[in-house]
């Protein structure tokens, strides 16, 4: 069972696309990109990090630096964000940078 909870099953460019608004996987594409994301734990099953908080616009990955997380569960993939609102699983631009950041490092 601890295979089926890693994240590496259940992160794939096409599951970030399916679960992030358009909106959200350019402006957290575009924060990844510029670097502003900073893994400060990971496990097999979860990754935790500061993402955000870049000068700039909205469009160049600009806004808030929010602590975000990623877990692997036996439900599936869950996420936090302390952008979100009480009580809503928006898959963020904050859970976009974070989930590319794991997959390029597992990509190296």
């Amino acid at each position: 069972m601890a295979s089926s909870l890693s994240l590496a099953n259940f992160l794939s460019t096409e599951i970030i696309k399916n679960l992030a608004l358009p909106s959200n996987l350019r402006y957290g594409t575009a924060i990844y990109e510029r670097g502003g994301v900073e893994v400060v734990e990971e496990t097999a099953s979860k990754v935790e990090g500061w993402v955000g908080g870049l000068d700039g616009t909205i469009r160049e990955g600009a806004g808030s630096r929010r602590r975000t997380q990623l877990l692997a569960t036996p439900e599936g993939l869950k996420w936090h964000c302390t952008g979100n609102p009480k009580n809503h699983q928006i898959f963020c631009k904050h859970c976009v940078g974070l989930a590319l950041a794991v997959l390029d490092k597992r990509s190296k």
